[in-house]
């Protein structure tokens, strides 16, 4: 059985409508994640908004952030995946991927991570907590 040790999200995911933090879902990342697992972002933002936008207490829940416009490749190009890995040494069927892109998606399952296509907060929480019981 394969334990997840990771999870990765998309930065827009991490952001609510009008570009601000998505509170519930760092409260989430804070509270119940940061304590038992590896945490990064991988963008594809064409600049350091991670950095513009988050408070630097927010930055400091992940352990990696992967922006495209640094890596030099973007998603779903699968490099940009393995560099979030290779960062957080977890193998892919050890992580968990979160975007609001179906291609984003499954270009990381293609590599062997686990999945969710974020569509809000309640329908991601609930799935990733199925993932992380088993």
């Amino acid at each position: 059985m394969v334990v997840i040790k990771a999870v990765i999200f998309d930065f827009f995911g991490v952001l609510e409508q009008e570009w601000l933090p998505n509170g519930q879902l760092l409260d989430f990342i804070k509270t119940e994640l940061k304590p038992k697992y590896k945490i990064a972002i991988i963008s594809n933002a064409l600049g350091d908004y991670a950095y513009e936008i988050l408070s630097l207490q927010q930055i400091e829940l992940f352990d990696e952030i992967v922006l495209s416009h640094r890596a030099g490749v973007a998603k779903p190009h699968p490099d940009i995946y393995e560099m979030a890995l290779s960062a957080l040494k977890v193998k892919p069927e050890e992580a968990v991927f979160v975007d609001d892109q179906s291609s984003f998606c499954q270009a990381a399952s293609n590599l062997g991570m686990k999945t969710i296509l974020y569509k809000n907060f309640p329908q991601m929480k609930t799935e990733l907590e199925k993932l992380l019981a088993n």
